[in-house]
């Protein structure tokens, strides 16, 4: 074997003869067609034989068996042994098998790689996992052999092994493959009894074990071409360093070791195309479709097939989604209004266009074979509305997948299927599986003479690029050296020992691709990208780079201040000039209708921290731009579920308390009461609480309601009571709070109010923490000052009466704080910027931190 070694910054390819008696296997499809592009066209000569390495392993593993490959392999294996998943594993549906399927396949094709039976010294916790695979399998080979079927992760094994293909010629050259499996090996090792065989590598001969036919380290080169290195930390302020870059040096190509979060096309589409590689989840169809399947996915089987009110808005977040359905902003502010009232579920009194996506989503998840969605594709769905003129055979790939997954049911026969896929959304994931990754051509771009496009690459065709300028972008630590390979059952150490691949040297042969593309060019500019909160910094590649030949970082090129007016001079050629300096808001008579205002005491909290803010909710009724919900009890449900159930217990009790001195109340009724009101909220309660509900909060929430009317028996049992309700106070009988130009009225409902002779007492029910100076507002509402009643706190959760010791506002302070609110000709920020971090009108005001 001969081994012939190229310096960084050669031509890999410049030297190799053009001969018809040799095969050229190469390590990716960039290079093999480089070298096909630099061949001497002879019509009478032809091409010789060249391959990259995935093609020539087709060539030389051979079987006569049907080749199972994609969703098809976990059809077989559940097919195969589903009688034993459930027993061993209690597996039952398809669905549950694939990630367990997915480590199985895994982890034989790696054995037969490593060219072994079993892992040697496994633990004792491994060994349960490996027994239950050994058990497995064997059932699973007798299934494949009757059937006649091989996995395609289990074609490349030494017993399949088959050299005809060699036989014509007399020469085998492997260019730029730098590692070899043992089953690999042994192909080689075959092979060189019959051919002459060469490695051609770019890599320093310290470096590589030829021994071995693998990389041993990576060490950089002595002297280096011309480096340029930049920080950012978003992609905007990525893309302009880039272009400030690339107008400065003369253009040249842009590489990413991550193509698919790359996504300049979209910002600047007059300069950038898309990568001319497209898959069918690129396209609109399929985020429909998946969009479709997600909500079908969510329907709660256990109330009947509920829909998710927050998977509607997520679901309605897709674009391409909404414009199918032809949803409005009216639409989703109704979406909205009912997540804001705490609905989880929806109910029956949604829109007409909420209720028809229901509709069809309950249909779709009836249906029982592939021919049914094939029906409601072509006659209710109207693909033709899908189609992108960028695409080139979109609908032809769509229905290969389709057709895939029709294989699929005639594979396991109609009541295997039923089976497998019990339910319309278990047939749709199986054709999404179809979809996943299949590769679309997209129509080649026409643009006018003289236009200059970018197109980003993938990283690992950088090294081509001889001599030219290079440019790297997305660098960061989470990208480079990135994933290096899938969760595995076995340690780093293991892995070695049994010559598996190991996470080291994936990273060498990660960090050897990033030389070749640096160091093959000219003049090379790499953009890192560092960003805490998105949890990236310097790849430590550049790090070694930059440290080895003493690199600096250049300063910024784009201040942040300046990245619109760049990026519009780029995309207008038209300067934008901010005369924005005045963060200041006026306030006039005429915010205020009629020249009246009334504020609660949530509102007065507003006001007095943040007048701004105050504005914005009080005045404007300005809706947030972004709300946050979640899948739990909100906190604000949980107090008004409460309060509702105090508000009846207590209208039911005030009677026999006035009039009888009587507080006592019935235990059962109580619990009764709060099980009617969940079951009246049921749409706003998500079913996975139900237990916590019923069996925690509800037993909860009766011991304590039993424990505040026992605590007011104690203290006022001996006491004439005058008053005993739930007070609802009307502001418009009332006399202004503040009587100026606006006149300020205050209001409030109070939840609970006690009059006996000589004293008032005013309770606020709460399920969270309590709000200073509430108590105070509502004694100054109700009796005209802050120390005309007891006040007090019922913290229903965990049952304890707190009264307050202090007064935290004045009648006069209250008035004083309004006056001055009114004298003001602005409305000024909050004197806290820390609190300003989690208010939801932040990118509103666009306070400066």
């Amino acid at each position: 074997m001969k081994f012939t070694y190229i310096n960084y910054g050669e031509d890999i390819v410049e030297n190799l003869q053009e001969r018809m008696d040799t095969i050229y296997v190469f390590s990716d499809y960039g290079l093999k067609n480089t070298y096909k592009k630099s061949l001497k066209k002879n019509i009478f000569k032809g091409v010789p034989t060249i391959l990259t390495f995935d093609e020539f392993k087709e060539k030389v593993f051979k079987t006569d068996k049907i080749i199972l490959r994609e969703a098809k392999r976990f059809i077989s294996f559940f097919n195969g042994v589903k009688k034993e998943l459930y027993e061993l594993l209690a597996m039952e549906s398809y669905y549950d098998v694939i990630d367990f399927a997915d480590s199985f396949f895994r982890y034989y094709k790696e054995l037969n790689e490593a060219m072994i039976e079993d892992i040697k010294n496994p633990q004792p916790w491994q060994e349960k996992y490996i027994n239950n695979f050994k058990y497995l399998k064997k059932k699973y080979d007798v299934y494949l052999e009757r059937k006649n079927y091989i996995l395609m992760d289990w074609i490349y094994k030494k017993e399949n092994i088959d050299l005809d293909f060699i036989k014509p010629y007399k020469k085998i050259i492997f260019i730029d493959i730098m590692d070899f499996t043992p089953l690999e090996k042994e192909v080689i090792r075959r092979i060189q009894g019959n051919l002459e065989i060469e490695f051609l590598l770019q890599i320093s001969r310290e470096d590589y074990s030829e021994e071995n036919l693998t990389i041993d380290s990576v060490t950089l080169p002595e002297k280096k071409n011309y480096i340029e290195v930049y920080e950012v930390s978003e992609d905007i302020e990525e893309l302009l360093t880039l272009e400030t870059l690339r107008e400065k040096s003369g253009g040249g190509e842009v590489y990413t070791p991550d193509i698919s979060r790359n996504r300049y096309h979209k910002i600047l589409p007059k300069i950038y195309l898309e990568s001319t590689s497209a898959v069918l989840n690129d396209t609109v169809l399929y985020k429909f479709l998946k969009t479709q399947y997600d909500l079908i996915a969510s329907l709660e089987s256990r109330l009947n097939y509920k829909l998710p009110l927050l998977e509607l808005k997520i679901a309605l977040d897709n674009l391409e989604f909404r414009e199918v359905y032809s949803i409005n902003n009216e639409d989703l502010k109704e979406l909205y209004n009912l997540l804001d009232e705490d609905y989880t579920y929806l109910n029956e009194n949604g829109s007409e266009k909420f209720q028809y996506i229901y509709g069809e989503l309950l249909k779709i998840n009836e249906f029982t074979k592939v021919d049914d969605f094939v029906r409601y594709f072509k006659e209710d769905l109207n693909l033709e509305k899908f189609y992108e003129k960028e695409y080139e055979n979109l609908f032809e790939k769509f229905y290969e997948a389709v057709t895939l997954a029709k294989t699929s049911e005639y594979m396991l026969g109609e009541e295997e299927f039923k089976k497998c896929f019990s339910k319309g959304s278990d047939i749709y994931k199986l054709i999404l599986q179809y979809m996943n990754n299949i590769e679309i051509n997209r129509v080649k771009a026409t643009y006018e003479e003289g236009e200059k496009k970018v197109i980003v690459r993938d990283m690992e065709g950088a090294k081509n690029r001889i001599g030219r300028n290079t440019y790297f972008v997305d660098i960061s630590s989470k990208t480079l050296p990135g994933n290096l390979g899938k969760r595995s059952l076995f340690s780093e150490n293991q892995r070695k020992e049994n010559n598996l691949s190991t996470k080291d040297k994936n990273r060498e042969l990660a960090k050897h691709k990033f030389f070749q593309g640096v160091f093959n060019s000219k003049n090379t500019y790499i953009i890192y990208r560092k960003n805490e909160g998105k949890g990236e910094d310097i790849s430590p590649f550049l790090t070694e780079i930059m440290e080895t030949y003493n690199i600096k970082v250049n300063k910024k090129i784009i201040k942040e201040e300046a990245i619109l007016k760049n990026l519009q001079n780029i995309y207008m050629g038209i300067p934008v000039k901010l005369d924005y300096t005045d963060d200041t808001l006026p306030k006039t008579n005429g915010d205020f209708p009629n020249e009246q205002c009334r504020i609660g005491a949530y509102d007065y909290d507003t006001l007095e921290n943040c007048e701004y803010r105050f504005y914005l909710n009080k005045i404007s009724e300005i809706e947030p731009l972004v709300k946050e919900w979640n899948k739990n009890i909100s906190m604000k449900f949980l107090g008004i579920y409460v309060h509702s159930v105090l508000e009846k217990v207590i209208d039911n009790t005030w009677k026999n308390i006035v009039f009888e001195n009587n507080f006592y109340v019935d235990e059962e009724w109580i619990e009764k009461l709060l099980l009617d009101y969940f079951f009246y909220n049921r749409d706003k309660i998500p079913v996975h609480l139900d237990n916590y509900f019923k069996e925690i909060l509800i037993p909860r929430f009766r011991d304590n309601i039993l424990k505040l009317f026992k605590e007011l028996e104690r203290t006022y049992s001996d006491k004439k009571i005058r008053r005993f309700e739930s007070e609802k106070v009307n502001w418009d009988n009332r006399e202004p709070f503040v009587d100026d130009e606006i006149k300020f009225y205050i209001t409030g409902r109070v939840d609970f109010i006690l009059e006996s002779l000589g004293e008032n007492l005013i309770l606020d029910f709460k399920t969270g923490k309590k709000q200073d100076k509430q108590l105070d507002f509502y004694s100054i509402l109700l009796y005209g000052d802050e120390n005309k009643a007891t006040k007090g706190i019922y913290n229903v959760f965990n049952g304890e009466l707190e009264y307050s010791e202090k007064v935290e506002l004045t009648r006069e302070s209250l008035k004083e704080s309004i006056i001055n609110f009114l004298k003001k000709d602005t409305y000024s920020l909050s004197e806290k910027k820390s609190s300003c971090m989690y208010c939801e009108y932040m990118n509103i005001c666009r306070r400066d931190f």
